[in-house]
């Protein structure tokens, strides 16, 4: 089976060693390796591939831009899933959807995207996670100002990358064939409590509180999955210890 991962960084290559140990050919594609999702002929460069993940992301807080970024990349794979005969896999968020956290503009272009994937895909699966046991050092160099990063007031259940990483693999050999799965870790806690656990070298951490009708649904819950979600280890504690080891 031929899978095209469409998405970089440490996501894009943790889906493609997942996909390989299961026996797949896999390729990655995202700007890093001179596609653009955005501007380039996406049936052209996928063309084979039985199935496309796609785990794009571009970081921003505006609306319009993320929106503008992820309905683009959406539509464009899409498409060419439809063209193709492949199956599209979407890597979205867990509880992205809800409208107390459409204020936050990464999460408002999700919602945007899942929407385009459902009407523009014949044969699509949605994969949400909670946020990544890796969020915490991606938000220290997000969020970096000077020698400080800012910390934002939240209550998650962190789930491990390489577990999201393998249910994708398990939903693209067919393994699981649910329209929906959503995965979640093992833990309530927050990204302050995971920070101060957390190495970050000459970075000074500071909290801060999100005012408004976000910052609360942030710190009361909101992106806590429900008991539908399927969980999944490790811990973070565990799953830091293991990283220094």
């Amino acid at each position: 089976m031929r899978v095209a991962v469409i998405g970089g960084g440490v996501s894009g290559n943790a889906i493609v060693r997942a996909v390989e140990a299961r026996g797949c050919s896999a390729t990655r594609l995202s700007r890093s390796t001179g596609f653009d999702v955005l501007r380039d002929d996406a049936r052209a460069a996928l063309a084979g591939a039985d199935v496309i993940i796609e785990a794009t992301g571009r970081f921003t807080t505006n609306r319009k831009k993320a929106t503008a970024f992820f309905t683009g990349s959406t539509r464009a794979l899409s498409l060419a899933s439809r063209d193709l005969g492949a199956r599209h896999v979407l890597l979205s968020i867990v509880n992205c959807t809800r409208p107390e956290v459409q204020g936050y503009g990464y999460f408002a272009g999700k919602t945007a995207q899942e929407q385009a994937a459902l009407a523009a895909s014949p044969d699509l699966t949605i994969v949400r996670s909670t946020q990544w046991h890796e969020f915490v050092h991606q938000n220290l160099e997000r969020m970096k100002v000077g020698s400080i990063s800012l910390v934002p007031g939240m209550t998650i259940a962190p789930v491990a990358l390489e577990a999201v990483a393998s249910v994708l693999a398990d939903v693209t050999v067919a393994d699981r064939t649910d329209a929906v799965i959503e995965i979640a870790g093992p833990e309530t806690t927050t990204l302050w409590e995971m920070t101060k656990a957390a190495t970050h070298g000459s970075i000074t951490p500071v909290p801060v509180r999100i005012p408004g009708r976000l910052g609360r649904a942030f710190r009361d819950g909101a992106l806590l999955p429900g008991a539908h979600a399927e969980v999944v280890g490790p811990r973070f504690r565990d799953w830091l210890a293991a990283q220094s080891s």
